[in-house]
Formats: structure tokens, sequence, C-alpha cells
């Protein structure tokens, strides 16, 4: 069950349409969260752009951030609209996600690097690392987008997909190379290879 949309205060530093979401880290107050909503630019999301089926994108964040020394905690959710292409019949899919996310960020130097017998406990699975004095949150809710579209993107679960002979979208068209490829003069030879393949077993 989604968790209802909630209402925050847009940070007074950043625009509301497309905000630039890159801070330094050792400008962020220690201990005091940060709130931030507003929405991504197309430009902020090249990655999804590559996926989606146009430009037609749209995609709205909200997200609370604390720093506590050098690590990073940050909680949210986003809500966006684009199209995808379904993987079976390359027909277009109205995607619509809407998901909360939690973040955990140290320093890529205080990552434990445990001797190669040594399991790390799920507490420091947890977290994961940046490597740069700044953070670029744009990317990281990107990536939280990314994450959320399934493997197999499918218009529907029976959906038929495309015909392998002659490209027709068999959702909405019927194919006729079935019953083309019995007509055929030579058809008879398939079943007789069959026949001769039962035999050779």
């Amino acid at each position: 069950m989604q968790k209802p949309w909630r209402k925050s205060v847009p940070h007074p530093e950043i625009e509301q349409n497309v905000q630039e979401l890159i801070f330094p880290v050792e400008n962020l107050p220690e201990q005091e969260p940060q709130n931030f909503e507003g929405k991504l630019g197309l430009s902020q999301c090249p990655r999804l752009l590559e996926l989606a089926e146009d430009s037609e994108l749209e995609l709205e964040y909200q997200f609370s951030l604390k720093r506590e020394s050098h690590k990073v905690l940050i909680d949210g959710e986003f809500k966006g609209q684009f199209k995808l292409n379904c993987d079976r019949c390359l027909g277009t899919i109205a995607y619509q996600p809407e998901e909360s996310f939690s973040i955990r960020l140290q320093p890529s130097e205080d990552r434990p690097r445990p001797a190669e017998e040594t399991l790390l406990t799920l507490e420091e699975l947890e977290w994961d690392v940046y490597d740069q004095s700044s953070l670029n949150l744009a990317e990281l809710i990107e990536e939280q987008v990314l994450i959320s579209i399934p493997e197999k993107k499918l218009c529907s679960t029976s959906c038929k997909g495309l015909c392998q002979r002659c490209g027709v979208n068999l959702n909405t068209q019927s194919c006729l190379c079935a019953e083309e490829i019995e007509d055929h003069p030579f058809a008879v030879l398939k079943g007789i290879g069959s026949e001769f393949e039962n035999f050779q077993k």
C-alpha cells in the first residue's frame, strides 16, 4: 500500500521547477534535517530518457536530508509519469511510479575493508558510499526511479508480442503466416522431416 503523498515546505534556496540539486557535503547543516521538494528536469534524467518512449517525462520528489558528521541520510519519495516500450510488442506503456526510498551514504574511505575471509555485517551493507566532496541528489533520485522499473516491461501479462516472421502485433491483428506456411507446396516436407527425426531417435 502506497503511503499518502506528503506536503512539505519547498527549500527557500532553490526554485520550484528545475532545481539544482548538487550540494557540498561540508555545507550541509549537521544534525538538522533539510526538506526539499520539486520536479526533475529532462536534463537531469539522461539515463531515464534512454528508456522513456518520448520526452514526456514528469517526475516529482520530496525528501529530507540529514548529515551526521561525514555520513548523509536521505529519506523521501517520488512519483512520476512517463512512457515505456513493451519488451514483447514494442507498444506504449503508461508508467506511473510512486514509491518511497531511503539512502544511507558514507565516504568511501570510511567503508570497512574486511579481509577476504570476513563478510560485511547487515548494518554495514545498508550504507552506500560517495567519493566526491559534493552530492548530486538528482542522480540519486533518478537511480531510485530506474530501480523501480520492472526488469521485464510488459503492456500486459497476456501480451502476445510480435510475429517473428512478418512483425505484426499479435495483440491487435491476426497473422496469416501460419496459414501461408501450411499452404506452401513444400509444406509437406516439414512433416517428413519430423518423421525422419523421430525415426532416428
